[in-house]
């Protein structure tokens, strides 16, 4: 573990005391040179700034050679959220207990994230509806697909408020032919009636690449 840019307090002799293996570096330069995946580069930050404008260009560039985390972190100033999203494995707070930090260093050291739970929690849960949403969105193409020209079009005219009749006249086919086309159609597309194909069908319109 590295620490630099300022005094680090007594970050360094807290890891140690844990077993761990800490190193104070001044320099900027000197700590990128030493730093590698398997080295947590701790960086004070006390007074700094981590918003909606980004990571400062220190913390980006040092990221490319080593996981990092802050700490004399002021809340007031660092918004964690974006934090965990820019890459930073954890932040410690100024204001945290010494059981705390010391929590938050066992945890840092064995490559686990520090951060609110709350905050994992709803990033989660987000995760969660995302993957959901993009999977229903990929069972609607995979739907689409499947269905033949002659399905595509027996949509459009249910979607005109057609009858099985109105349908079979318009196609040229048979109203037995039709009943088989919309079983097929409703199999398809996980409808059980024509009011759950239609609104399938318009959600479905509602993104462009997927027109019908």
């Amino acid at each position: 573990m590295l620490a630099n840019r300022e005094p680090p307090g007594n970050l360094p002799l807290l890891a140690q005391s844990l077993g761990f293996e800490a190193e104070v570096v001044r320099d900027d330069i000197q700590a990128m040179e030493k730093a590698d995946d398997s080295t947590l580069l701790a960086i004070p930050f006390s007074g700094l700034r981590l918003d909606k404008h980004g990571l400062p260009n220190t913390l980006r560039h040092a990221m490319q050679f080593s996981p990092i985390f802050l700490y004399q972190v002021e809340s007031r100033l660092v918004d964690p959220q974006i934090a965990l999203m820019l890459g930073v494995r954890g932040l410690i707070h100024r204001e945290e207990q010494l059981d705390q930090v010391l929590l938050a260093i066992k945890l840092l050291m064995r490559g686990q994230l520090y951060y609110d739970r709350a905050l994992l929690s709803a990033l989660v849960d987000d995760m969660v509806r995302q993957r959901q949403s993009l999977g229903a969105e990929q069972g609607d193409v995979s739907a689409m697909m499947s269905l033949t020209r002659q399905e595509k079009r027996i949509i459009e005219l249910v979607g005109q408020g057609a009858r099985n009749k109105e349908i079979a006249y318009n196609l040229n086919i048979s109203a037995h032919t039709v009943k088989a086309h919309l079983s097929s159609i409703f199999r398809k597309t996980q409808s059980r009636n024509r009011v759950e194909l239609l609104r399938w069908a318009q959600q479905l319109s509602r993104e462009p690449r997927m027109m019908m």
